[in-house]
């Protein structure tokens, strides 16, 4: 039964992705549009996407037309297209510093429309950061011992850059790095709201203490005007992501 499983899975994936000879990825539909993975191994099942898109990333806030959605570690994209489907309209900025992943995400937004925009740059005030090219994205940002160059930005630079004055949504999985986002960001007045997903349980699955950031991202935005709204699915890595949004 378990080999037949293995097979059936496999069989699954080649029925649903393709290889795209244009860009050397791969290809599969999501929401009536591509999305391009670097293996087919990386496929994610719409099923997943569906539950994380509703119960996590856009549960307590649906963008809609003419919103504003910042997304660091936007990965393949697949979120920025179920948005898509339900309001075209609105501008989507998806940042991955991951230097593969971004080719990916660039060519899933190319043909999301315009007004999806793909950024490269990791944000940080450093002025170097290295990355691994590891076969396991949520590994990038766990190791020490990254080779890959990948661009730089201070927050800053990334508002004037990308023209932006205003966030109606600030969507953040960035593998440990949100609590120096969060304690980066010196004016709040034009974000109204965040969805974050914190790394405790990186730290409590024993990937060191550097994952452990709730408590401090909750304070900071405590202490900035937000209320703040928890999950509660008895779901490690989901509980570990917060709503926050300013008092009206």
């Amino acid at each position: 039964m378990k080999l037949y499983n293995s097979i059936k899975k496999r069989i699954d994936r080649l029925i649903q992705v393709r290889f795209d000879k244009e860009t050397g990825f791969y290809r599969h539909k999501r929401f009536g549009k591509y999305v391009y993975i670097r293996h087919p191994t990386h496929l994610a099942k719409e099923s997943d996407i569906l539950w994380v898109c509703e119960s996590l990333f856009f549960h307590n806030y649906l963008p809609k037309d003419n919103d504003v959605v910042v997304d660091l570690g936007a990965g393949y994209g697949d979120e920025a297209l179920y948005i898509a489907e339900k309001s075209p309209n609105l501008t989507y900025i998806g940042v991955e510093a991951q230097p593969v992943i971004f080719e990916c995400l660039a060519n899933t937004f190319r043909k999301a429309g315009p007004n999806f925009i793909a950024s490269p740059y990791a944000i940080t005030n450093a002025d170097s950061v290295k990355f691994v090219s590891h076969f396991s994205y949520a590994a990038v940002g766990g190791t020490s011992k990254g080779y890959i160059d990948v661009p730089t930005m201070r927050w800053a630079d990334f508002l004037q850059r990308y023209k932006i004055d205003r966030i109606d949504l600030f969507k953040m999985n960035i593998e440990g790095a949100e609590k120096e986002i969060v304690q980066g960001i010196d004016d709040f007045s034009f974000i109204k709201r965040f969805i974050i997903s914190c790394h405790d349980f990186r730290a409590n699955n024993g990937d060191g203490e550097w994952f452990r950031t709730k408590d401090v991202v909750v304070a900071t935005l405590k202490e900035n005007g937000y209320i703040i709204k928890p999950f509660n699915y008895g779901i490690s890595f989901a509980d570990d992501w917060i709503y926050a949004e300013r008092e009206t």
